[in-house]
């Protein structure tokens, strides 16, 4: 059963849901954007209008429409070449109903902006993606990448692990090993980019094709192996990677030799950088973003915490497997070290873009200057890009989070210059840290550091926002089809895709992306798990509406039109906390070149964070993720028991919503129990939850009934507590060791005390499939011990 998690904003109250388990009604959706968990009518989700817009004016020409209408010399009779020539493509636009009017201040501006870059388009022609869109009154900046700008040489060090190991198999054509061909020098401005560059993984993972064969071999999970590696920071890291054999590649419509005869390098995985002399150059990054990062890694500048002066050894490390376009799974993000991760991803984020628009950028040039020579065909010349403009998707919980992230991509572009950000003063209103909101949030108690770090400024979990970067300006609130870079919070795409039963879902932006990122992935648990399930069955899918993609079709990648771009795209997962889920998410991923996962599991767990002495009593039930059984299990031998024992004082904590509705129903069909609860749904409604902990604390309600998401969103101190059950395990470790110490003397009502009989206990409810968070709260060595057992019931004594 998938975890269904409501997507709210910033505010939780306001639904109909109450204490006394009534179904929310409108409202209810209002706040959390889908139907209750209970609620059985289908769930209904807006969605933005999309238009299609065929008279506006293009932000650019297309200057070689004449000369791209037949094929090279040597592919002319081929005929799919000439079928997609024919296709009569159309403006397609998605509106952004969340857009709205700037002010005549920012008008003026963009205007200004408009003629200055209207004039470098016109010498500049046809760049980007070869996508013609309708200009919208925000629209400004010119669409080409910076030319001026050199790639560095580098040294990049990878390893190609045998089939012993995790092997890719054996690849025909290529003499020279993976090891010597990686350690070609990255080339200079200088240089034919029409060659190919050894050392640069980006051309070596994009621009060369996968043959079909290859490909339903990556697609085969069968075909999968696994090793682990150990590096110096990282740890221990499990590495996957296809197990393919490469035969001769067929001449399918190959713009280029080489790509015909090299063949994509599958399961190259990276081997760990030489800390002491590593550098940006290490992994082909553009050097205006080398000599902008000391900028953007200055703390002050940005607003971070925490974050190092320059690349610290994490940062190396991560950067170097981010550079090889591996998929990663880094569990151990926590809030200490975000800025050191933002930073890192941020950077291949934005250099992946602009190697992109360069690559684009001299095609266009080679492209313009065949074209004075009519005796030279240029269609299908070359494949330098998608059927969609939109490469890079990055995913964040809260508006302050996406806010970082443009911070930092102002950074490294401008060094943080105001003057090169378009509709930079609506964005910081619009996104921005309200200093604020965040003082009586966090000032009235005392909060643990990773709630403080969390829940610091805007936290409206419904936004999207596209980022256009052009040669001397980056434009935010661009349209998605415009855009290079999208952020947003899954919530917010879920508006704007809809819902997937419909026919008309709108995810065409989605077709291009070449690298997912998905930041914070364990605060999108307290959030709604499922708008990330819808997301990734609709990226990287073949357009709907062909017709509506004004991309120039002979300029699309092989890889792409024969639906292979899953196997290209890179998909990167940061979390603060190992969770099956994220596992599951990312072994479905089918990168060719493979997947790294961070494991290193807590040795100590947070049980020895419990100052209160008291008894762990740990229950072992039969079934894998099987919600019956626990519940069956919790009505069957525990209830009765604490009825027995006339234990009052105890609370229920459950991580899911859906057992806690079960559960509540029950408790108040038998007039034998007690109870007071509080779940997420009261968030803002003060009154209930303040009435809920005075009747518990004061005993006359002997159970408490508290959900995780609660919990996550407010970390109250909730009073009275003598008895803890886990209805099931935390996602977060450290929730559990917040939980039992509230049994601390000094939260225990002197009126009630003489009513309360024997020690304080803890008890929790396992399954086999419980693991990963076992292993987080009692370590890894118990948490095997308890799991491998025969026994059912485990007992140990906690406290210092």
């Amino acid at each position: 059963m998938t975890r269904g998690r409501a997507g709210r904003g910033r505010k939780f109250g306001g639904t109909k849901a109450s204490a006394e388990g009534v179904v929310p009604g409108k409202r209810h959706y209002e706040e959390f954007g889908e139907a209750h968990p209970i609620d059985e009518k289908e769930s209904r989700v807006k969605r933005l209008k999309v238009e299609d817009s065929r008279d506006g004016s293009s932000d650019y020409e297309d200057e070689d429409s004449d000369s791209v209408s037949s094929d090279e010399e040597g592919a002319a009779g081929d005929p799919l070449s000439t079928l997609l020539a024919t296709f009569n493509t159309h403006t397609g636009k998605a509106v952004d109903s969340d857009e709205e009017v700037e002010d005549e201040e920012e008008d003026e501006e963009d205007d200004d902006d408009d003629e200055e870059d209207e004039d470098e388009e016109e010498e500049w022609g046809d760049v980007d993606d070869g996508v013609e869109l309708s200009k919208d009154e925000n629209d400004s900046g010119s669409d080409e990448s910076d030319a001026s700008d050199s790639d560095q040489s580098e040294d990049t060090r990878v390893k190609h692990l045998n089939n012993k190991d995790v092997g890719s198999g054996k690849q025909s054509g290529s003499s020279d090993s993976l090891e010597n061909r990686a350690k070609s020098s990255y080339s200079s401005d200088e240089e034919d980019d029409s060659a190919d560059t050894e050392g640069d993984l980006f051309s070596r993972h994009f621009e060369r094709n996968l043959s079909e064969s290859c490909a339903e071999q990556v697609k085969d999970k069968a075909k999968w192996t696994s090793a682990f590696q150990k590096w110096p920071t990282l740890g221990n890291i499990k590495v996957q990677v296809p197990k393919v054999e490469i035969q001769t590649s067929k001449p399918l419509l190959l713009a280029e030799e080489s790509e015909e005869t090299n063949p994509p390098t599958i399961g190259m995985i990276p081997q760990h950088p030489d800390l002491e002399n590593y550098s940006l150059q290490n992994c082909c990054i553009r050097k205006n973003l080398q000599d902008n990062f000391a900028y953007a890694s200055n703390c002050d500048m940005l607003g971070y915490e925490g974050c190092p002066a320059k690349l610290s050894n994490l940062q190396k490390e991560l950067l170097c497997i981010l550079s090889s376009y591996s998929d990663l799974y880094y569990p151990e993000a926590s809030h200490e070290h975000w800025d050191e991760v933002n930073i890192i991803y941020t950077l291949h984020a934005v250099n992946h873009v602009l190697k992109t628009r360069k690559k684009i950028m001299n095609h266009n040039s080679k492209l313009k200057s065949r074209a004075q020579k009519k005796s030279e065909t240029t269609s299908g010349l070359y494949r330098d890009q998608g059927y969609t403009r939109p490469k890079v998707l990055i995913l964040l919980p809260f508006k302050y989070s996406a806010y970082k992230v443009v911070e930092t991509i102002k950074a490294l572009l401008f060094k943080g210059n105001e003057k090169n950000v378009l509709n930079y003063n609506r964005f910081k209103e619009d996104f921005g840290p309200s200093e604020e909101e965040t003082e009586s949030r966090n000032d009235k108690l005392s909060r643990p550091e990773d709630f403080i770090a969390t829940f610091t400024g805007n936290i409206n979990e419904d936004f999207k926002i596209g980022l256009k970067v052009t040669k001397s300006s980056l434009k935010l609130y661009a349209d998605f089809y415009q855009s290079d870079i999208i952020l947003a919070s899954p919530l917010g795409l879920r508006y704007i895709m809809g819902s997937t039963t419909r026919t008309d879902i709108q995810s065409d932006f989605l077709t291009s992306v070449e690298v997912l990122i998905l930041d914070k992935a364990d605060i999108f648990m307290m959030q709604n798990w499922e708008h990330i399930l819808v997301l990734m069955d609709a990226i990287n899918k073949p357009p709907r509406d062909i017709h509506k993609i004004s991309t120039d079709l002979t300029r699309v990648r092989l890889w792409s039109l024969e639906g292979h771009a899953p196997l290209y795209r890179q998909t990167l997962i940061f979390s603060s906390t190992p969770v099956d889920y994220h596992r599951a998410l990312i072994s479905k991923c089918t990168n060719f070149a493979g997947k790294l996962e961070v494991l290193n599991p807590s040795q100590g767990g947070s049980v020895e964070e419990v100052v209160v002495h008291t008894n762990l009593v740990i229950n072992k039930i039969l079934g894998v993720r099987d919600p019956d059984a626990r519940f069956h299990h919790f009505t069957t031998e525990l209830l009765p028991r604490l009825r027995s024992e006339h234990r009052s004082h105890t609370l229920i904590y459950i991580p899911d919503y859906c057992d806690y509705v079960r559960l509540l129903r029950h408790l108040k069909e038998d007039g034998g129990t007690s109870i007071a609860s509080i779940n997420e749904y009261m968030v803002s409604q003060n009154s209930k939850v303040a009435k809920a902990r005075s009747l518990f604390f004061d005993g006359k309600r002997h159970f408490l009934l508290y959900t995780e998401r609660f919990h996550f969103y407010r970390r109250y101190r909730i009073k009275g507590v003598r008895h803890v059950i886990f209805y099931d395990l935390p996602t977060y470790p450290h929730f559990f060791s917040e939980i039992c110490n509230l049994m601390v003397e000094g939260n225990q009502n002197p009126r009630t005390k003489r009513q309360q009989q024997g020690s304080s206990t803890v008890t929790m409810i396992v399954q086999k499939s419980d693991l990963t968070r076992l292993v987080g709260i009692l370590g890894q060595q118990r948490a095997a011990d308890i799991l491998s057992s025969e026994k059912v019931v485990h007992t140990c004594v906690l406290g210092r």
